[in-house]
């Protein structure tokens, strides 16, 4: 465990690296500092003992001048040392948060799967911030305190090395303080992290299927749940705080008692004539100046406690490798012409639960091919797959002839157009989320795909037109509304192959034959795959694939299929088709 926080702490050290002359710099200003801090105690001795005592009023106005540039020289250096080290901490921070958040978008659906959306903002957002505390004033004032406490205790045993050495039993009640409390720290400050994991990640997902709790009424219970996860977490969170009180209590108490007794035992020995009154000054201003290093060094251990936790939690993240990964040597296409084979293509999810099994399907470039089956019967998973967001787990899958896996993976999705059932849409203008799959697309590529989906005058009927804001604070949107801007978006893709998962189901059938009009222009010399449930989307497509359990059971086109009297699809359309619905 010890040698995989050092590992941890290494790693997380590589983003300092380019920062190091810097860093260097402010470390340098520290010792300057720390030489300074040393002087005023020096000062005061030599006021007392000579010119006070001793009568030498010749010294008297150059200490004073001394005494007097003394703060303002430190003060200037703390400025500059206070302002560097803020804006290294916040490059630095900005830095772990951008390479974390890049690596993030890497990985693959399956890891998305594992981890809550919350859990991932407090990863990216909280721990990289407490990581923060590797770099600012505070810790890097070590340097300054190594170099007080060196000076002090070279001080401090030449002024009497009998109080030295009972200061140096003082600075071992420190370490022993330490030792006892820091695992307790530690254990409870990760039990408060998870249980903030687990809250963040429960209140996130609650609210984003905030229609589903309004729509049963489960404000209530959800009400209920939120109250246990913020139990726990406050809880935990109160054992930490306590664990890291009782840690501040004891340092404090061991400071204080330390300096009192270094003080009277100055004191009695100044009466017995072993001591001067300017070396008990002197005494009692560098035992301090080696306890206040004692302290800060003990509050930075539990500092440094907090950030190896944050350190651990950043790298469970690092750490995870992107399922989906590049050949060596990829294959970087502009076009694809859009055929697409499945050979003998086998998938599961878990070992021992195959999803997809044996199957064999060829599409032509320009075909419309649509999907229909029962729940779990593998229908998006066929398109997971052809958009390599899981690798197959055998067989072959190729498009245009190549292994799906030789491609260049951005490339080959950026061949791809997709509606899916539930609309997404960004915190953006309609023209920036039109032009999300192409950013190059002109804006009258933009109007013309609006066109297309049927969206155009509504858009148009707006103050702003194109450049309207949706999402936070700006307009709201209808789900069918919504979904025509997803569609607009697939349409200005330009994509050689386009995918539409359900994607006219939030539509009235008015509209939906308005856009499957117009869409079937568009889908001329492309590759489409189709999942849809109405028999208006999937009736004149060229090749109806009828999945079930993994498996294709029926495929052919709907007069083909239709020839089948006792087929499965003859069977649904003849029950359906009424209703102009394929259900389950």
């Amino acid at each position: 465990m010890e040698s995989s926080r050092r590992k941890n702490l290494t790693k997380i050290l590589a983003f300092v690296y380019p920062y190091r002359l810097r860093l260097l710099g402010l470390m340098g200003l520290t010792v300057l500092l720390s030489i300074l801090a040393m002087l005023p105690p020096l000062i005061t001795r030599a006021i007392i003992d000579r010119v006070l005592t001793e009568g030498r009023r010749d010294l008297f106005a150059g200490l004073a001048v001394c005494m007097f540039a003394m703060p303002l020289v430190m003060a200037l250096c703390y400025f500059i040392q206070t302002v560097g080290i803020t804006q290294l901490g916040q490059r630095f921070v900005f830095d772990v948060r951008t390479a974390l958040y890049q690596h993030m978008l890497g990985l693959s659906l399956r890891f998305y799967g594992k981890h809550s959306p919350g859990k991932l903002v407090n990863r990216l957002m909280g721990d990289s911030g407490t990581v923060q505390q590797m770099l600012t004033a505070q810790s890097i004032t070590v340097i300054s305190d190594l170099v007080c406490a060196l000076f002090a205790v070279t001080a401090t045993f030449t002024i009497n090395w009998r109080l030295a050495s009972l200061l140096g039993l003082i600075v071992l009640i420190f370490v022993l303080n330490y030792h006892f409390n820091i695992r307790r720290i530690r254990r409870a400050s990760r039990s408060a992290w998870s249980a903030m994991d687990r809250l963040s990640g429960g209140v996130q997902n609650r609210l984003v299927a905030n229609v589903a709790v309004k729509t049963f009424g489960a404000e209530g219970r959800e009400n209920a749940v939120f109250q246990r996860h913020s139990d726990s977490t406050l809880e935990f969170g109160r054992e930490a705080m306590v664990a890291g009180s009782n840690f501040s209590l004891n340092t404090n108490l061991i400071q204080n008692l330390g300096r009192s007794l270094m003080f009277f035992l100055g004191c009695a020995m100044v009466l017995r004539g072993d001591l001067s009154y300017g070396d008990v000054t002197a005494f009692t201003a560098y035992a301090m100046q080696l306890l206040m290093p004692a302290v800060r060094f003990s509050e930075l251990a539990r500092q440094i406690q907090q950030v190896s936790i944050a350190t651990e939690r950043l790298f469970e993240i690092f750490d995870e490798l992107p399922e989906i990964a590049n050949d060596k040597h990829p294959v970087a296409v502009k076009r694809i012409r859009g055929q697409v084979e499945f050979k003998d293509v086998a998938f599961h999810y878990e070992a021992g639960r195959p999803v997809i099994r044996g199957l064999d399907l060829r599409v032509e470039p320009g075909q419309t091919i649509a999907l229909i089956g029962p729940t779990g019967c593998g229908k998006s998973t066929v398109l997971s797959l052809l958009l390599r967001f899981y690798d197959i787990c055998g067989g072959e899958l190729l498009i245009d002839g190549i292994d799906i896996r030789k491609y260049d993976v951005h490339a080959l999705r950026r061949q791809f157009g997709i509606v899916l059932q539930e609309s997404l849409l960004f915190s953006t203008t309609i023209a920036q989320n039109i032009r999300y799959g192409r950013p190059s697309a002109t804006q009258e590529e933009i109007v013309a795909a609006a066109r297309v989906a049927e969206i155009h005058d509504f858009i148009m009927g707006l103050p702003k037109g194109y450049d309207t804001y949706v999402g936070d604070y700006g307009v709201e949107l209808s789900v069918g509304q919504k979904q025509r801007i997803n569609i607009a978006r697939a349409v200005a893709a330009d994509p050689a192959i386009l995918i539409m998962d359900e994607a006219t189901s939030s539509l009235d059938s008015e509209s939906e034959q308005a856009i499957q009009k117009a869409m079937d222009r568009v889908l001329e010399g492309r590759t489409s795959f189709v999942v849809a449930h109405r028999l208006s989307t999937i009736r004149n497509a060229d090749q109806i694939v009828l999945l079930n359990q993994g498996r294709i059971e029926e495929m052919g086109s709907h007069d083909e299929l239709m020839a089948i009297p006792e087929g499965h699809y003859h069977d649904l359309y003849t029950k359906h088709m009424g209703a102009g619905v394929l259900t389950e």
